[in-house]
């Protein structure tokens, strides 16, 4: 496994996003082996590809950067007897093209050789609801799994660095609103994830990006990528009727609207029945203890831009 390793530096960045679209790079893993819990193959696909621009200033992702040196100041106190380096250098296997930066570097006196450090800023929310076994469990010692997708990313890392790293740790920096907590997560090496890796990153370069073919879109997540990459119609017509699955769920979606419309009048029909019970009242108690409250709330006026947007509808049949 030919491996290459070119250092970056911090006015660099914007040559190492390029160069990365060629490659399946460790951070996207968990998308190519379908176990994201964001984005999607053809998200993937249309960045790659240009087709849309890479998502650089997300809040989630300016949380990550930003985060990132505290997790590394945060490890530098719970473990002084780490010798722990920012890594600073693109890995890639040029056979494979598969690709990664960790995010550090750490030699443990208690551990052979080097160990590769990947960082993460995790809510205290988000780690009871996926990371503890037991959400009520203790945040700082409660049996706690790594998600897939985290897992995926670590140990691609480490593979690609096996000839220096036998080893690697998943820093997870965990934030509250009055404190954190840091915990560390060994991540062993896993040959039968690593063949999956390798196969679903060759099945993407081979499949999808080499020959430019899109992979086929995913309706629960694709919906911003759809609006992006068709903003505009250009007054043609396409022929669906060999298309079994536009008509169902053209009646799909028909029976949905209708749903959610009986859903909004009941909604609507429900208020309206309790906020004549309140009357000129602000606050209500109910028999279980719950209480209705209706306040006058004011709202600045506010002025809306110009926009231009498509619009689905369905149409009635022409008749001839």
């Amino acid at each position: 496994m030919p491996i290459e390793r070119i250092p970056l530096a911090n006015d660099e960045r914007g040559a190492w996003l390029t160069a990365r679209l060629k490659y399946c790079n460790a951070s996207e893993m968990a998308t190519i082996c379908g176990e994201a819990g964001y984005g999607s193959l053809a998200e993937l696909y249309a960045e790659k590809k240009g087709l849309r621009p890479p998502q650089l200033d997300t809040g989630v992702l300016r949380r990550g950067r930003w985060g990132e040196a505290a997790v590394f100041q945060a490890l530098a106190d719970e473990r002084p007897e780490w010798d722990v380096t920012r890594a600073m250098v693109h890995v890639i296997d040029t056979d494979r093209r598969i690709a990664c930066t960790p995010d550090g570097f750490v030699v443990a006196p208690d551990r052979e050789k080097i160990g590769v450090v990947q960082a993460k800023v995790v809510s205290r929310s988000v780690f009871k609801e996926k990371w503890l076994d037991d959400p009520a469990d203790d945040i700082q010692f409660g049996a706690a799994t790594v998600p897939t997708m985290y897992r995926i990313q670590t140990v691609t890392e480490r593979w690609l660095n096996r000839d220096r790293c036998p080893w690697a740790v998943l820093v997870v920096l965990i934030n509250g609103e009055y404190d954190w907590r840091l915990r560390l997560f060994d991540i062993d090496p896993d040959e039968v994830l690593e063949d999956r890796i390798a196969f679903k990153s060759a099945e993407f370069l081979n499949n999808y990006l080499d020959p430019g073919i899109m992979p086929a879109f995913e309706p629960q997540r694709d919906e911003a990528l759809i609006k992006a990459l068709y903003p505009r119609d250009n007054g043609t017509e396409i022929d669906l009727t060999g298309d079994n699955r536009a008509l169902a769920a053209v009646d799909e979606l028909m029976e949905t609207t209708a749903a959610v419309k009986r859903m909004r009048e009941r909604e609507t029909a429900l208020k309206t029945e309790l906020t004549a019970k309140l009357g000129e009242a602000t606050f209500g108690r109910l028999a279980d203890g719950r209480r209705l409250s209706w306040k006058l709330q004011h709202r600045k006026g506010y002025a809306v831009e110009p926009a231009d947007f498509r619009v689905l509808r369905v149409l009635k049949k022409e008749f001839a």
